[in-house]
């Protein structure tokens, strides 16, 4: 901060004797305490006060003023505390106090610590007065005379140099927009003077005051818990000095959700963005600290409450001061994790800026807050009895009990072998047989016998459907899901609509959680939002319709009740089921298999000798051709027909199938009719013979047996290509003229003077060669006119070896010039050749195989000489000496004597003479750590076991079967009572007994009486009604508290209506389940196997004969399935 004081000449006061042709230019910087300084001007003397400080002065501010004056005067500066303008050693900063001018630059100066004051003479020499002007020499009217600022000119700003945008994710979950920019700090025009701010939803804009060429603004966006998928974009623009734009910054951030981002954590929140440090897991150290956990949940006023957890030589572990919280955290509950020194314990400190604590329910709320403090084992440390606190609340000094640590347990850790121990930690090798996949249902149609475990299908389809009985929409909640690492996003639906689906698939076996998430927007607390979304509802379905998880109904048909769990910290609610897929189990389907048979079955896979075969045939009793043995109608079926059934009677009827004697014979009765009728028994239709024929139409009298009788015969011509045929004669005369054909035209080449009839084939005379043999012979010619030229047969062509220049005729005898060596002693005479083109070479004699050892160059015929190379060692004195070998190709091997047997434990395999030096092997371990060293053996042969160390007595409570040797640190075992919370606890118990443990009531009698107490039916009791305690154990005390017949578990509070509870979990074999309601229970393996189905008329759930390891126990009410995995030591 700056204050200029500047006093003008027509505003100062002229003294007497005091030259005013000077000036000087006083400023102080106050420390922080301003209200212990002042300071004066005086003449000599001290009076009167030329100028003094302002009277209320602002810590850490200057002052500067000017003074017009000369000569000579006294400067004073007091301060009433004596420690002048220090303030560092208080923790704050030290101010200083400065006199100067342009002449004589400084005249005082002081900082720090000068006391209670400080008195200095000062000479003041004439002094030009001051100027002002621009000192910026950026601006366009710099004036580098001028001592003071004045108002610089600078161009027109031309915008930022540059921008950008991000977001920072805060801890409380929000979302901080950063602008970022780079002016033009040497034009002053640029100076940033207003930032403004909107937003596409239409927030704003609004805008804010910028200091001198701040180059950054920051704004929130959002509450920090939005769905992924919802974001909004942000605007930003700067305004400059001269009143000019940017252009706008635009930037949409996306969500900031603040949650456990470790996967191996409970809290683990798949869509968190950052993490907010509430993983669960923290890890103490057990020498000197342990484990404790704060569950803090808030009243209708979070924003007043804050605390702080202390715990000895570690201090403050962690505080939350009030305002840490707000609305959003309003009947939230929240968990903290503290590793707190075993000596000093803790202690909580819890304050409330109101004054009424955390009892929301008195100032008008509905809800009080509670706060629980318990050990790694679950039990309460200490919680706050009394919500009404006032303004701070002391816990006091609390210790808890330290967790013992978890002994390690041995076992096969991979799922993918039949020795799996789900419980193990630590792998012990003991995994051998792999497991074999398949269908281990014994009445499954492909059971297979070898298989240890069941082949399940490995994923499947589910629907997820999402309801909203009000159809308002489900504002800003969501649904997130989630399965084995793999995020399959986030699903919400608006208004107007009850339901939507969307498909999954998911994998078998394995754990899906879903995310219900109720979530406060900008304007709208969370109270709200679970006002709007208490009716929505969400179910997992598979592909035929069986129901998975069921959560949240229609709250108008029920009252409300059974709607989505409440919101939690941190702000989600999980729901966890394993998906069945099904199995590769094939159901056994008895039947008949003969696709032939009558009774063949589609759906049969073993065949159970049941078919019966195919008989076709009439089924209709009623029908003529009824078949009694017939299972198939083959629609043969005749129905009885009356009537005539002879075929050859007059009216046969084809289709009657029983005469009823209807038949009659149409004929000629007349005996001296052609077509008389013996059988006729009506007389129709007699036929008599033709005039000159008999009945048989034969003629009576037919001479030349031609079947004309022979006073119906014509005579004359009855050959039909007789020139002179008679169609109307039926006896030949002899008078028949047959043509003769041929040409008739006396001109033409072929005239036939004997030709009666013109057969169309005359041709004319045509003259030419008609000597077939002749080399112009015409085929057409008809008459030879003495052309014809004789064949001459030869090569005509001219630039063939043999071309016949006289020949006219070629006769393919042509041969082709082929030049060549003629010469038959020649080396390339070829005898093809008919041409010498003078290329024939002379024989040269000699060896031509060029790997001979003789090889001739020159030589173009071999002559049989050739000597074969004979490559080898032609060292006589070698190793590998050849005989044969004629050149020596470099492989003489020396003789090396060594060992030559493989055999031998000193084999020398570069050995080529053996020396009789070979030795056998010895086999053993070889290593002399080994717990089996064998000093003897030459030759390791793997079987070296290591020495373990560690307890070998099979009895001791830390037997370690796989130790070979004891290191005497056997723990026998010390049976004993080891439950803390027995009267008679033995801390140096190793080995539990608990039929040894007696409890107290506190009944009379002491420990163990009465003898209920320490009844496993009874042991349930925390507190004993007088009557009870003062009384014998009567049958009102036995229906009050009796376990076995009432089934109440085990420390823990009356189950609510609507409860169920299931324990212990982890069991050793025995699983209670406590409800009021009516329900069914199913026990699956880890493959999906149903082992167990029961319902609640027992309460207990015996899986003594089931192996150790992991279950799934799926409890059924209202067509709702609630899954929980059980694990049995």
């Amino acid at each position: 901060m700056k204050k200029l004081q500047l006093l003008l000449l027509t505003l100062l006061i002229p003294f007497l004797g005091y030259t005013q042709n000077s000036w000087i230019h006083i400023q102080l910087m106050t420390d922080d305490y301003p209200s212990e300084t002042s300071w004066n001007i005086t003449p000599p003397g001290g009076s009167p006060i030329i100028i003094e400080n302002d009277s209320n002065m602002l810590p850490n501010t200057m002052y500067d003023t000017i003074v017009q004056l000369g000569g000579t005067i006294i400067a004073s500066i007091y301060d009433e505390f004596g420690d002048g303008l220090s303030s560092a050693p208080f923790g704050g900063t030290d101010g200083w106090f400065m006199i100067s001018n342009s002449c004589q630059d400084t005249l005082m100066y002081v900082a720090g610590n000068f006391g209670d004051s400080l008195v200095q003479t000062l000479t003041v020499a004439p002094c030009a007065p001051p100027t002002f002007g621009c000192l910026d020499p950026n601006g366009l009217n710099y004036d580098s005379t001028a001592y003071f600022p004045g108002p610089c000119t600078y161009p027109t700003c031309g915008g930022l140099l540059s921008d950008t945008v991000q977001q920072t994710c805060l801890p409380t979950g929000q979302t901080l927009v950063q602008f970022f920019w780079q002016n033009d700090i040497s034009n002053g025009n640029c100076n940033p003077v207003r930032f403004w701010y909107w937003n596409e939803n239409g927030v704003g804009p609004f805008q804010y005051g910028l200091g001198p060429n701040q180059q950054d603004f920051a704004v929130y966006a959002g509450n920090g818990q939005m769905p992924p998928n919802w974001s909004v974009e942000h605007y930003g623009m700067v305004e400059f000095a001269d009143s000019t734009f940017s252009d706008t910054m635009a930037y949409t951030p996306t969500s900031c959700i603040a949650g456990c981002t470790d996967p191996t954590q409970p809290t683990f929140n798949p869509w968190a963005t950052f993490d907010d440090g509430s993983c669960a897991g923290t890890t103490c150290d057990t020498n000197t600290t342990y484990q404790i956990t704060m569950e803090i949940t808030f009243d209708n006023w979070p924003s007043e409450t804050g605390w702080t957890m202390n715990s000895g030589p570690y201090g403050i572990l962690q505080e939350e001061l009030p305002g840490a919280y707000n609305f959003n955290d309003i009947g939230q509950t929240y968990t903290y994790t503290f590793c707190v020194d075993q000596a000093a314990g803790f202690e909580l400190i819890v304050t409330d800026t109101y004054g009424d604590g955390m009892a929301g329910t008195t100032s008008g709320g509905s809800l009080d807050g509670m706060i629980v403090i318990y050990d790694c084992l679950g039990d309460t440390i200490w919680y706050m009895d009394n919500p009404g606190f006032g303004s701070t609340l002391y816990s006091g000094q609390q210790f808890g009990v330290p967790c013992l640590s978890v002994p390690p347990v041995y076992g096969c850790m991979d799922d993918d072998y039949q020795e799996y121990d789900p419980l193990a930690t630590v792998d012990d090798s003991s995994c051998v047989n792999l497991h074999v996949y398949g269908c281990t249902d014994p009445s499954a149609f492909n059971y297979n016998p070898n298989a240890t475990i069941n082949d399940i299908v490995p994923d499947c389809q589910y629907q997820l459907w999402i309801g909203d009985a009000g159809g308002d929409g489900w504002g800003n909640s969501y649904l997130g899901v989630y399965q084995n690492g793999i995020n399959f996003g986030t699903f919400t639906m608006g208004p107007g609509s009850y339901q939507d689906s969307f498909l999954l698939v998911l994998d078998a076996g394995i754990p899906v959680n879903v995310y219900y998430f109720e979530v406060g927007g900008p304007q709208q607390p969370p109270e709200e939002v679970q006002f709007q979304t208490w009716h929505n509802s969400f179910k997992l379905t598979n592909a035929d319709g069986v129901v998975l998880m069921h959560e949240g109904t229609n709250p108008f048909a029920n009252n409300g009740q059974g709607a989505l769990q409440s919101f939690q910290s941190p702000f989600w609610t999980t729901y966890t089921a394993i998906p069945f897929c099904g199995d590769y189990c094939i159901p056994t389907v008895l039947g008949c298999m003969d696709s032939l048979a009558f009774n063949y079955d589609s759906t049969a896979n073993v065949d159970d000798g049941s078919c019966i075969p195919y008989i076709l045939g009439c089924m209709n009793v009623f029908a003529i051709n009824f078949n009694p043995l017939a299972n198939v109608d083959d629609g043969s079926c005749i129905p009885f027909i009356n009537g005539c059934t002879d075929p050859t009677a007059d009216n046969y009827n084809p289709l009657a199938n029983t005469d009823d004697g209807s038949c009659y014979y149409i004929g000629c009765m007349d005996v001296a009719a052609c077509n008389f009728d013996s059988t006729a028994t009506v007389n129709n239709g007699c036929q008599y013979p033709a005039q000159y024929y008999d009945c048989n139409n034969v003629c009576l009298l037919d001479s030349d047996g031609d079947g004309i009788c022979d006073e119906l015969e014509i005579p004359g011509c009855t050959n039909p290509i007789a020139l002179n045929f008679d169609i109307t004669a039926t006896d030949d005369d002899g008078s028949c003229i047959l043509p003769i054909y041929g040409c008739t035209d006396p001109l033409a080449f072929n005239y036939n003077p004997l030709a009666n009839t013109d057969n169309g084939s005359c041709i004319p005379v045509v003259f030419g060669c008609t000597d077939l043999t002749a080399l112009n012979y015409d085929p057409l010619a008809n008459t030879d006119n003495g052309s014809c030229i004789p064949y001459i047969y030869g090569c005509t062509d001219s630039t063939a070896f043999n071309y016949n220049p006289l020949a006219n005729t070629d006769n393919g005898s042509c041969i082709s010039l082929i030049y060549g060596c003629t010469d038959s002693t020649a080396l390339n005479y070829n005898p093809l050749a008919n041409t010498n083109d003078n290329s024939c070479i002379a024989v040269i004699l000699g060896c031509t195989d060029s790997t001979a050892i003789n090889y001739n160059s020159l030589a173009n015929t071999d002559d049989g000489s050739c000597i074969a190379t004979v490559l080898g060692c032609t060292d006589p004195t070698a190793f590998n000496y050849n005989p044969l070998a004629n050149v020596n190709d470099g492989s003489c091997v020396p003789y090396v004597y060594g060992c030559t047997d493989p055999t031998q434990f000193n084999y020398d395999p570069l050995a080529n003479s053996d020396d009789g030096s070979c030795i056998p092997y010895i086999y053993g371990c070889m290593d002399a750590t080994a717990f089996n060293y064998n000093p003897l053996a030459n030759t390791d042969n793997g079987s070296c076991i290591p020495v373990i160390f560690g307890c070998t007595d099979s009895i001791a409570l830390n037997y370690d079967p796989l130790a070979n040797t004891d290191n005497g640190t056997c723990i026998l075992p010390i049976t004993g009572c080891t439950d803390v919370s027995a009267y008679n606890y033995d801390p140096l118990a190793n080995t539990s007994d608990s039929t040894a443990c007696l409890y107290d009531a506190g009944c009379y009698g002491g420990p163990g009486i009465p003898y209920w107490l320490n009844d496993g039916c009874y042991a349930w009791v925390i507190s004993v009604d007088d009557y009870c305690c003062t009384n014998d154990w009567d049958p009102t005390c036995q229906s009050m508290y009796d376990y076995c017949q009432l089934g109440w578990p085990t420390n823990i509070p009356d189950v609510s209506a609507l409860g169920i509870v299931v324990y212990p979990n982890p069991t050793r074999g025995l699983i209670h389940i406590e409800t009021r309601l009516e329900i069914e229970v199913e026990l699956y393996d880890m493959t999906g196997k149903l082992l167990i189905k029961s319902n609640n008329a027992s309460n207990r759930i015996d899986i003594n004969d089931f192996p150790s390891g992991i279950y799934n126990m799926t409890i059924i009410y209202e067509d709702k399935r609630y899954s929980k995995r059980i694990i049995k030591n």
